[in-house]
């Protein structure tokens, strides 16, 4: 594909950048002063920032910076109402032909605009910079890094489904794609707004290009006090996460390959908390949510369970999702050896409860007599280390 196609008149796209602001006076300036270090044209660049209600000196610095910069500006005053909402009435206002969802609290390379509308692909609805995560002074790649690994491509993913893509803030959109999209604006739900976003974008427009040189940085708060870092102690999390966000997205995506897996790869930051005894402790809660959790796995299709390539997603989790699937015998195997035998039915003397945060969803078995008692020409194996994504 060519890097760098021009519009007719010669002159390259306008990009709107969509900023929902709250909350975040300690982190603002260090993003505006990268907003006007970008060095895309500036009399092609448009920031609008939404004001989401006012709790710290976030409104005086906006203001501030917007009568001081040379970019061209919209400062849009709300009443405190979500981040969903406030990108909402950001793009309702944004003029750009691609537009982007930067957070206020990170911040972009100087040739990050630049970088992916030199890369867009007429074919694709967006186009995908690299995330890199900094925090305490260190610079590590996302867990989706290995997206990048093989330079500027465009990437269908109808064929490629575990290209995931969650996150809006390191995206441009086209414009016209965009509006047609929106955020959710419900508030129960802690996380996945982007998610939701992404998905209805994909139905549309299933081609994406990823970008390795657009580099975003992502500031992981040393305080934890993000809205993704304190999602976790928040019933919503647990409850309408599922009801208002994952569900609806299976079903407006149509349960495709590429939206299982961006499930499936939420799904294992889940295990891995209730695993490690990490969730609230809210009375009915664990009830509730186990019971959410099956009526998800029963979305997803057991070979997308198998081949599921998150490491996080451990494979003594996808056991248990596939018990719930009704898998009489699920075996874990390491180095040619059946390490843990997961069963509906008790099939040694040493079983214990499979269990998902308290509540049994088959037993398992480990070691020697989980090698002995396997029936592995009636049971599904799994290997103990998840495979490669597929690129």
């Amino acid at each position: 594909m060519a890097l760098d196609r021009r519009r007719r008149d010669g002159r390259r796209p306008t990009v709107s950048l969509v900023v929902a602001v709250y909350g975040v006076a300690d982190y603002l300036p260090a993003f505006l002063t990268s907003l006007d270090a970008q060095d895309y044209p500036h009399d092609r660049l448009e920031v609008v920032l939404v004001l989401d209600g006012a709790c710290d000196d976030s409104p005086a610095i906006s203001q501030d910076w917007a009568a001081r910069t040379d970019l061209r500006t919209q400062v849009i005053h709300i009443e405190n109402g979500g981040q969903g909402r406030a990108r909402n009435t950001g793009l309702e206002q944004a003029a750009g032909e691609w537009v982007g969802f930067p957070d206020p609290d990170d911040e972009l390379d100087p040739a990050f605009i630049s970088t992916l509308i030199g890369a867009r692909d007429e074919r694709a609805g967006m186009v995908i910079g690299r995330t890199l995560i900094r925090q305490r002074g260190r610079v590590y790649p996302h867990p989706l890094d290995f997206r990048f690994h093989r330079g500027v491509r465009t990437i269908d993913v109808r064929q490629s489904p575990d290209v995931v893509q969650l996150s809006t803030h390191e995206v441009l959109v086209r414009s016209e794609l965009a509006q047609r999209c929106r955020f959710p604006e419900d508030r129960e739900a802690p996380t996945f707004e982007d998610g939701m976003f992404i998905g209805r974008l994909r139905v549309m427009s299933p081609l994406c290009v990823v970008v390795p040189d657009a580099v975003y940085y992502y500031n992981k708060r040393a305080a934890g006090d993000s809205a993704v870092q304190t999602a976790w102690d928040k019933p919503g999390r647990y409850i309408e996460q599922f009801t208002d966000r994952y569900l609806p997205y299976l079903e407006e995506t149509g349960a495709a390959p590429w939206a299982q897996q961006t499930v499936l790869y939420d799904l294992g930051w889940y295990f891995g908390v209730v695993d490690r005894g990490e969730a609230p402790d809210i009375p009915g809660l664990s009830t509730r949510h186990e019971a959410l959790v099956r009526r998800l796995v029963e979305q997803l299709d057991a070979e997308s369970i198998r081949r599921a390539p998150w490491p996080h997603l451990s494979a003594a989790a996808r056991a248990r999702m596939l018990l719930w699937k009704g898998e009489e015998a699920v075996a874990i195997i390491a180095s040619g050896r059946v390490t843990s035998l997961y069963t509906q039915d008790a099939v040694t003397e040493s079983a214990a409860p499979a269990r998902y945060w308290g509540r049994a969803c088959g037993y398992v078995d480990h070691g020697d007599g989980a090698e002995r008692e396997c029936p592995l020409a009636l049971c599904v194996r799994l290997p103990e280390q998840a495979r490669q994504p597929h690129l």
